[in-house]
């Protein structure tokens, strides 16, 4: 019997709610009766486990919970493992676009059912086993803290939701501790669909959830086929984000140019143009330049890691380590730069089953060798994961909201300011939006080709 997982991701402006979790916000690992099926122990966490993995820096962030802060850290390796993965099945030239915290939190979720080394290997793929936290279940109610922390009000131009989901096959008894857990930590309720009789109609049922919780952005995300009578369980993770800059760009300013996609390709993009304050820096060792755009309220922000002109991408995105991202964000400082940026929209989807096997993630997809006694009564064996996808959408305009284009005046060179740093980012560049206090990466991606809309 198959288990899906689906893991979409969207930024988009549109005003979304949120509902309140005060009491899992407020509450201690004493009052979480947090008892999965199965516990990984990892033998080699102590006191320095920092040591053996990335460092990050040593000051913890104030008010933050050190193993919030460290499944932070966790999360932010697996992006950027996970985007190397990525750019292995795409030519230079393709947008990728992603969010590795709504992966993690899905697979954190199929983690409650897991056991042997099939929950081992979640636990080593996601880094969860970097958590100095002995025992696997701990990460359930660090999760529960981090969202707590991530999905808070910011600023009332600016969202950021998540919405989890099980769907579950109707004829069959999903153990209660499994339901529980899934709906205190993760807000994941479960829904019965008829999965023998119907799947087509069950896949539907579920792509239409997830583009109602999507507002209609995110559709048809499970392909035809990916459902059939053997389903027991699909898991749905959707994340969305709707923010406005701090310092807008001026619709007056946008003006036509090129983007250099390649030596031999360009093409033509609607360039935004800002002259502010910004945290920003240069690194030529590393031969890029980085900004950081804020959002209002001071919690989320876009950075853009731009190389320099004779470096490749590819070159800067394969060198780039947690260690290295952090480096560069704890050593910017604020600087007038000219910022030219365009607009653009792009929207990815795949497939993470081969993805996931490359990074070490095995077992879960097999239906010889997955573990999954968790989640299903009275089936121990014969439970696994067929397939997981993922699907995303960025767009970056002006307020944040799409805008039509516009014909401007070319204000480019206007300003007299001699001591600004300009940052044109008119070929391609990587991009993260995260929560800046502790430096959670939501969202991550490369813009290869802004004129291309999907």
């Amino acid at each position: 019997m198959k288990l899906l997982a689906f893991l979409g991701a969207l930024w988009i402006f549109f005003i979304c709610s949120v509902h309140a979790t005060s009491d899992i916000c407020s509450a201690k690992p004493k009052d979480l009766p947090l008892q999965p099926t199965c516990v990984y122990r990892n033998p080699n966490v102590h006191d320095d486990v920092a040591s053996q993995t990335e460092q990050p820096p040593e000051k913890i962030p104030e008010s933050t919970n050190p193993r919030v802060w460290e499944l932070s850290n966790a999360n932010g390796r697996f992006a950027l493992s996970l985007f190397k993965q990525l750019s292995k099945g795409k030519s230079d030239e393709e947008n990728i676009f992603m969010s590795p915290l709504s992966i993690s939190t899905a697979f954190a979720m199929t983690k409650l059912g897991a056991c042997n080394t099939t929950l081992e290997q979640i636990m080593k793929v996601f880094e969860f086993d970097t958590i100095k936290e002995k025992t696997s279940d701990q990460v359930h109610f660090f999760f529960a803290k981090l969202n707590c922390r991530l999905y808070r009000k910011k600023h009332n131009t600016v969202e950021l939701v998540s919405a989890n989901r099980l769907f579950g096959e109707k004829s069959l008894t999903f153990r209660e501790n499994f339901q529980n857990i899934s709906e205190l930590v993760y807000g994941a309720k479960l829904m019965p669909l008829n999965f023998k009789e119907k799947p087509e109609l069950s896949r539907q049922t579920i792509n239409e959830w997830i583009s109602e919780k999507t507002k209609g952005k995110i559709n048809n995300t499970l392909p035809q086929g990916s459902i059939d009578s053997t389903a027991v369980l699909v898991l749905v993770n959707t994340i969305y984000f709707k923010g406005q800059w701090k310092n807008k760009f001026d619709k007056d300013d946008v003006v036509s140019s090129q983007f250099h996609v390649s030596e031999s390709h360009k093409c033509p993009v609607h360039m935004m143009y800002k002259e502010a304050k910004y945290m920003y820096g240069k690194f030529p060792e590393d031969k890029v330049k980085v900004l950081e755009l804020p959002y209002n309220g001071g919690g989320i922000s876009m950075v853009l890691v731009l190389p320099n002109k004779d470096t490749k991408l590819s070159e800067v995105a394969t060198s780039l380590t947690l260690k290295k991202l952090t480096g560069w964000l704890t050593t910017m400082a604020e600087t007038t730069v000219a910022v030219q940026i365009p607009r653009f929209r792009i929207e990815d989807s795949f497939s993470l089953k081969e993805k996931l096997q490359a990074m070490g993630l095995e077992d879960l997809f097999s239906a010889e060798h997955a573990r999954l006694p968790g989640m299903v009564e009275d089936i121990n064996d014969g439970i696994y994961i067929s397939d997981a996808y993922h699907k995303a959408f960025l767009e970056v305009n002006e307020e944040g909201s799409e805008a039509a284009a516009a014909t401007a005046v070319v204000a480019l060179g206007r300003s007299l300011n001699l001591n600004r740093e300009n940052f044109i980012a008119n070929r391609p560049f990587l991009l993260f939006i995260r929560e800046s206090s502790i430096n959670t990466l939501i969202f991550a991606g490369r813009v290869s080709n802004p004129c291309k809309s999907g």
